[in-house]
């Protein structure tokens, strides 16, 4: 049963996103990043993958993503081949169904999160799981072209695999951790301290910590390998990508002279939006020291990661959507308190459990990048995927906690169970307004 929903719902997702732009993206009349990037607006989320298996290119930056642009391979050689026998694009019908399974992998692995580590019964389990994936950038990347598609459920696996070594008192083995490491660091170069803290709740206090070190200087075998793989593609893929983009952009801008005047200035702007990071490396760009903290953590953090905004709905905020915009009723900001509520209730009721304090610091570890440095902060929702799953996993604690209380326990239910069906309307009303009418 489990399975099944999961995968019906992951399913109907996915053939609703057939439906953006099916024909310009089936069969282009330009180029597959025109076609694509031009059309393309959902949240902030952006169309690379898309694009990357249309015909495979290293779009993804490689600080943050260095094994991103070689996993997409397989998919877009066997594009070329789909292309060559239906002469149709059919980079959105791989995603969709590669996408399908991930999704439902993460919905099983939350479920069971819940019903096998926790311990909450079967329904409560399933109640909880449905309200995780009607929060709004949640329920989106489970259909979304982004590589946050790929990062949910391979933290919720290694959150899953720690947990069970948390509950059987011994450690987390290097042949479950050193392939976690190895695929999520690849995805997205953070997710090596998710990782990380996973295996060492499994270990602190029950292994001497010369042990715990040497257990952990194993982790320079897949490090060294994906370091590895980030030099020889920038000395090669990454180096011909950039010389031939920026060949284009010369050409181009030589017989277009009001393209040539907007690229000038397009790159005088990201010098100067650089200039403003609160650190100037790179590997971490949009820290911007300007930018309100308290409210985007109302309105973008714990708004729209979850409740999306009746207006600018789904627009990028790379293009023209506020990086900051109001709920228009007080009632959305009602719902955020319960939300907020229920999760911090749910910390304090755990608060002797690992399981919760590993989910808390992956958690706080994004809100240092989130808040403390402002990271992403105009489309910080887009990283929801990163930390929500410590909600419903501390809501659990309070479940269990609240059990021999009928009055409180109930209430709690009713709560969730409101959050969970007003979430799924809102959202998905709201989602498929802006994919079927765009």
């Amino acid at each position: 049963m489990v399975i099944a929903s999961g995968l019906a719902i992951m399913a109907a997702l996915n053939l609703l996103m057939l439906q953006y732009h099916y024909d310009v993206w089936t069969n282009p009349k330009v180029g597959f990043w025109s076609a694509f990037y031009n059309r393309f607006e959902l949240s902030g989320f952006d169309p690379f993958t898309y694009i990357t298996v249309s015909k495979w290119r290293p779009l993804y930056v490689l600080e943050r993503h260095p094994l991103l642009a070689a996993m997409m391979w397989p998919l877009a050689e066997l594009n070329s081949w789909m292309k060559s026998e239906w002469n149709i694009n059919c980079a959105i019908f791989i995603i969709a169904a590669v996408w399908t399974v991930l999704g439902t992998l993460s919905w099983v692995l939350m479920y069971r999160i819940l019903r096998r580590i926790t311990m909450l019964c079967a329904t409560k389990s399933l109640l909880l799981t449905a309200w995780f994936f009607s929060f709004s950038h949640i329920m989106l990347v489970t259909f979304t072209p982004d590589h946050m598609s790929i990062t949910l459920p391979l933290l919720l696996l290694t959150v899953y695999l720690a947990g069970k070594a948390v509950m059987e008192r011994r450690a987390m083995p290097l042949w479950q951790s050193l392939p976690l490491l190895f695929l999520a660091t690849g995805v997205t170069t953070t997710n090596m301290v998710k990782v990380g803290l996973a295996d060492l709740f499994t270990q602190w206090g029950r292994r001497p910590l010369p042990r715990i070190i040497r257990h952990f200087a194993v982790y320079l075998l897949p490090l060294a390998l994906i370091f590895g793989a980030y030099v020889y593609q920038t000395r090669t893929t990454q180096a011909e990508e950039t010389r031939s983009n920026n060949e284009l952009m010369r050409k181009k801008a030589d017989k277009d002279k009001t393209f040539a005047r907007r690229w000038k200035h397009d790159k005088a702007e990201l010098k100067r939006n650089r200039q403003q990071q609160l650190i100037h490396f790179s590997f971490v760009t949009n820290t911007e020291h300007h930018v309100d903290r308290w409210p985007s953590v109302v309105e973008n953090i714990f708004g729209e990661g979850f409740i999306l905004h009746e207006r600018h709905t789904l627009e990028d905020a790379n293009r023209k959507r506020p990086p900051l915009v109001r709920y228009g009723h007080w009632w959305f900001y009602g719902c955020e308190c319960v939300l907020l509520a229920l999760f911090a209730a749910g910390v304090w009721c755990g608060r002797r459990s690992r399981l919760v304090w590993m989910t808390m610091s992956m958690f706080l570890f994004d809100m240092l990048l989130h808040v403390g440095l402002n990271f992403a902060n105009a489309d910080v929702y887009i990283m929801t995927a990163h930390w929500a799953f410590a909600i419903p996993i501390a809501v659990a604690y309070l479940l269990k906690a609240v059990e021999r209380r009928p009055r409180l326990n109930m209430a709690v239910l009713c709560a969730i169970l409101f959050l969970t069906v007003f979430l799924w309307a809102h959202n998905l009303k709201l989602t498929v307004e802006h994919i079927i009418h765009i």
